[in-house]
Order: structure tokens, then sequence, then C-alpha cells
């Protein structure tokens, strides 16, 4: 094992892109940036794994996570972060004119990228509620002046708001309400439950910010980070898992690793979830007392039923012609939230996509990746013995494939790789309670400003990612690593930064 230095300037535990994003601010600023990673990917959920064709040369690459990413025009936030780190440059990026498709019990819809388009979309669909969709896209617009810096009235105002109540207070018809609430699974709650303020943004992200992916997915994002990181006197170490936070005089200055030892630094960012921090990774816990009136007092976000499938033909030509489809069994929102909170999958909405139309040429030649899944609630895979694990994962396999069946009839045929994901396997992978996908739940009273800040009260010790502000998603976890790296320069100049 190849020697390196002990002591730096900041020690970021964790490669998400929150960790990867306050770590390139810092190593651009001049900082001696360590970060430390359990897995052998760096990204987070924003990494691929590998998967072989047995008795073959054939590999298929899969995206945990990225299905598409936002606010990457010029003038836009993530635009102007990406830009200032250098890592826009170093990535490619195919745009989108049709964001997603959306279909429900009475409707089947190919939804516009563009907000204009998509605004004209509803009007001409449903004439009679043309009105209250004008108000609700005005509306909108003035909520996305947030984009430009600090949040706008109309933003403040939907801050305690459902997203039902928002759509509501505009528009009332059921189909309407639920294809435009149709990415609620991005954020992981249904209307009634969901942040109006939380959705708007991501809403705006993609709608006024543009459409994207970027090309080779999320481990290109990832790798690009890493290579500003290292570029700039910067190390990013894989396969290196921090097992404490060393505290001394109330202070964080150090970290265990379970192979590598101990690195020392007066700046430890932690972009492991915030639970883990202060109750496992901490060595005083008394010390995170303060902190931890907050992470212990708020409700744990979904996780996530995923199968990455790899199969022989094109799918587009076979029948599956949507990059992503959102497909709704009912308009009654809270009764389905009912399916995941009892875990019967089999009565819930999907999501499902063929990959080789957000990133032409990255499946094996002649074949194709395609993804579907479903939320879940977490809790219902816990401790689970291996037998019944094993069972419940194999019929949830079989159910998710009958999903791409429906568009791709012999599907079964055609499969030369699939791997099923499950709440275990997020909780394994991420060290997330009960496999969470967002960290905190989305609701009005638990996003973003709400969530524990990413100063804490000890001493040297920062939080960055879904579990602080502003919360979870890409566009999410890299604001919030942006934003701790200037609270880093903060404290250590002891005045206000406004620029790395």
């Amino acid at each position: 094992m190849a020697t390196i230095d002990t002591n730096w300037d900041v020690i970021v535990i964790g490669s998400g892109l929150g960790g990867l994003t306050s770590a390139a601010r810092m190593a651009k600023a001049g900082l001696r940036v360590l970060v430390l990673e359990q897995h052998v990917f760096p990204g987070g959920y924003a990494h691929h794994f590998l998967r072989k064709v047995k008795g073959t040369d054939i590999v298929y690459d899969f995206d945990v996570a990225l299905h598409q990413t936002g606010n990457l025009t010029p003038g836009r936030s993530m635009h102007k972060i990406l830009t200032e780190l250098g890592v826009l440059e170093r990535i490619g990026l195919n745009r989108f004119d049709i964001a997603y498709r959306t279909r429900g019990p009475a409707h089947d819809l190919q939804i516009p990228a563009d907000a204009g388009d998509y605004e004209k979309l509803l009007c001409q669909t449903y004439p009679e509620h043309a009105s209250g969709v004008r108000d609700l896209f005005a509306s909108l617009r003035r909520i996305d002046e947030s984009d430009a810096g600090a949040p706008s009235l109309e933003a403040m105002q939907s801050m305690g708001l459902s997203l039902q109540e928002f759509v509501e207070s505009h528009v009332r018809d059921e189909r309407i309400a639920a294809i435009f609430a149709t990415l609620w699974g991005y954020l992981g709650l249904v209307p009634s439950k969901v942040s109006a303020f939380m959705y708007a943004m991501m809403w705006t992200s993609y709608h006024f910010g543009g459409c994207f992916y970027v090309k080779g997915g999320g481990q290109a994002l990832s790798n690009a980070f890493v290579s500003v990181i290292e570029e700039n006197r910067g190390k990013v170490l894989l396969n290196t898992e921090v097992t404490q936070i060393i505290t001394e005089n109330g202070r964080a200055v150090a970290v265990e690793t379970a192979r590598r030892g101990t690195f020392r630094a007066p700046v430890v960012v932690s972009n492991a979830s915030a639970p883990l921090t202060f109750h496992r990774l901490l060595d005083d816990a008394a010390l995170g007392r303060e902190d931890c009136e907050r992470v212990d007092s708020l409700p744990l976000a979904c996780s996530i039923h995923q199968a990455y499938v790899g199969i022989r033909g094109n799918a587009f030509e076979l029948g599956l012609r949507d990059r992503g489809g959102f497909f709704n069994p009912t308009y009654d929102m809270d009764a389905e939230w009912d399916t995941v909170e009892r875990g019967d999958y089999r009565a819930s909405g999907w999501l499902m996509g063929n990959h080789d139309l957000a990133d032409p040429g990255h499946a094996p030649g002649g074949r194709s990746i395609l993804h579907v899944a479903t939320i879940a609630n977490g809790a219902l895979w816990v401790d689970l013995d291996e037998a019944t694990y094993r069972e419940k994962k194999r019929a949830l396999e079989e159910y998710l494939i009958d999903r791409l069946a429906e568009a791709i009839p012999d599907v079964r045929d055609r499969i030369e790789v699939c791997e099923t994901g499950t709440p275990y396997t997020m909780m394994r992978y991420s060290w997330n309670p009960s496999g969470s996908i967002y960290g905190y739940a989305y609701t009005p009273t638990s996003h973003s400003i709400f969530r524990p800040q990413p100063r804490t009260s000890i001493p040297g010790l920062y939080l960055a990612g879904a579990w602080t502000v502003p919360g979870a998603g890409f566009g999410g976890t890299m604001l919030s690593g942006y934003n701790t790296a200037k609270l880093v320069f903060e404290d250590i100049e002891g005045r206000p930064r406004d620029q790395a």
C-alpha cells in the first residue's frame, strides 16, 4: 500500500457529490484536501457499476442514479458552479427537448422540457382549465427568480405549503395535478406530503434551466470532480473506510480509518449521513448533543426498488421508446402512498426507461441498457433473515421485469444481465438509515432550511450532502458542498468570503 501524507488542511468523509463539490472548491482555493471513500468508485449515488455477461467479454456499465439533471444552461446556478470549479469543461452534455413521458388513467403525454411549450400543451389539452394553468406557470416563473440568488417572495410563500396546496391554489383538476406532479418520485413524497418549495425548485431546474444528461453518466461527473481535486494538490482515496472522527478539546482534528490509520486536519467535512456522523463516527457523542436535537427529529426519506437490465437488441426498435416514463395507475396519490408504506409495490406507480436514449453508444454493441424503479419504504427491508430477503428480492425482480415486458414482450428472452437493488442494497452501499435515497423526507417542515446546518456545533466539523441544506439530488448536493466550502473559508479567514 502506497504511503500518503497524514496531515492535511481538510479531510472530507465520503465522495458523494456534496463531498466532491466541497473538496473541489476548497482545493481550487489552495487548501490541501483529502477525500476518503469506503467504496471502490467515487461518487456515492453518482457512480456506475460494471457487470460482465457470463462466458463473454461483454461488459455493461450501469448508471446508479442519474436520469436527468438541470440548471446547466448558461447563467443558471449549476452552470455557474461547475464552470467556476473547472468541472463543466471536463464533461459533455446531452440536452433533451422532451423531459419525460407521463401516463395515468386518463392521460398519456410527452412533456416538453421547455416551460413555455409545456404550458401550451396543458392549455391545449385542457382548454377549460387554461386560465388556471397560466396562473400556475406564472407563479413558477416568479419562484424561479430564486435561482439568481436569495429566494423570491413567491418562493418564500411556498415554503410552508404542500405541493397539493400550491397546485390547488391555481387549478383544480386531478389530471392536471397528477401531470404536474409527475416528478414527485424524484423527491420521494406524494403531493399532499411533499414541500411545494422543494418541488418547485426541482421542477424549475428542468423546465427553466434545461434538461440534460451527462455523457458517460454520473460516474463521468464524479470523475471530473476527482480530476479537479487531484490537479490542485488534493487526493481522493478509495476503499478507505472512516471509522471515527477524532476530537481534542471539543474540536474535530482527525479521522481514523479501517486500513490506513489516522489522518489529521483542522477541518473535517462529513458527506456521510447526519445520523451516522453523530451516532457512529463522532468519538464523543456528547459533543453532538445540540446537533442531534435536529438530526434525530426529522423523518427519513423513502428508499427505492430498482432493476438495471442489459438486453440483446435495440430497445427503441423493440418497443421501449421512452428515455424516462412515469406510469401511475391512479390519480389518488394518497392511496398510492399507502401502497408504498405497506410495501405493496404491485399497486404503485413506476418509472422505466431506455438508457440508450439518454447516452447513445454507452451500451455494448447491438445491446441496450434499461432501468425500472418504484419508490419503497426502506424500513420493510431492514433486519430480514437471508432466506426471506432473497425470496422477497426475487419476487420484486420478477415484478420489475414484468413492467419492462409491457414495452418489450420478449424482454426475458433477451436479458443478459439483471441486477436488482433493494432498500437493503441502498443501505449497504451508502450506510444511509433504511436505505434512504434523499436523506430526510421533503415535507413542508423538514426540507432545506429545516435540515441540520452545514456548520455543526463542534468546531472544525461540517456537513455536506443530502442531509443538510438544501437537500438531495445532484443539484442539491452539489450546491450543499459548494456552500459548505464557503463556510469553511469564512471560519478559516475569520470573515465572510463570497468567492473561492
